[in-house]
């Protein structure tokens, strides 16, 4: 017989040894552990040790019925509000997040009351099909006074890399300009950069 590879009284996560039983039918180590939990089980000892088992199985049913008691809450973690909601969090939040940078590395923050989802969909409402969230000041927080569902036309006249002007007293951007006389935002910049007026490059 092999020597055990653990003894008698060792403890990995949840589980101690208790006394070697046997090798199943792959020759596989097998131990009887003790969970802290009170059950007794035989389980594979190579499993123990890498951590891939850390219980009787108790800890998965936990995890498992903490994520039910989640979804009995408010039942939408599978909807968009959801999926967009936990985006922001991730963004503002979550240090290792893609965007992270551009929200909470910037000082982008989720207000208090949003960082629980019932109260975002409660200010949020519904979001309309094709809208995505949209902050009214770039610069500003995830809160219900800054945001609103827009369009992708909406959100790329307010993103803090665009140009606003004033015509005639009304605000609008080199985007929106682009657009309502049917040239290319980036032949407009291109114009303007080379030093045509504002009304050459928008009508020639």
């Amino acid at each position: 017989m092999r020597k055990s590879i653990i003894k008698k009284g060792e403890k990995y996560n949840n589980l101690t040894a208790i006394g070697f039983n046997y090798r199943d039918k792959k020759g596989r180590q097998c131990w009887l552990f003790r969970c802290d939990c009170g059950n007794k089980k035989v389980i594979d000892v190579s499993a123990v040790k890498s951590g891939h088992t850390k219980s009787c199985g108790c800890l998965h049913k936990e995890k498992a019925s903490i994520q039910g008691k989640k979804n009995k809450t408010h039942g939408m973690i599978k909807t968009k509000e959801y999926k967009v909601w936990d985006s922001i969090k991730q963004r503002c939040l979550n240090k290792n997040h893609k965007a992270y940078k551009n929200y909470g590395g910037r000082g982008i923050k989720v207000c208090k009351s949003w960082l629980k989802f019932e109260n975002f969909f409660k200010d949020m409402g519904k979001r309309p099909k094709g809208l995505t969230i949209d902050r009214i000041d770039n610069n500003g927080n995830y809160e219900p006074k800054n945001c609103r569902w827009a369009t992708m036309k909406e959100q790329s006249n307010n993103t803090r890399n665009n140009i606003f002007i004033s015509i005639n007293g009304v605000q609008t951007s080199f985007n929106e300009l682009a657009g309502i006389f049917g040239i290319k935002y980036t032949t407009l910049r291109y114009r303007l950069s080379v030093g045509w007026s504002l009304e050459k490059a928008l009508t020639i």
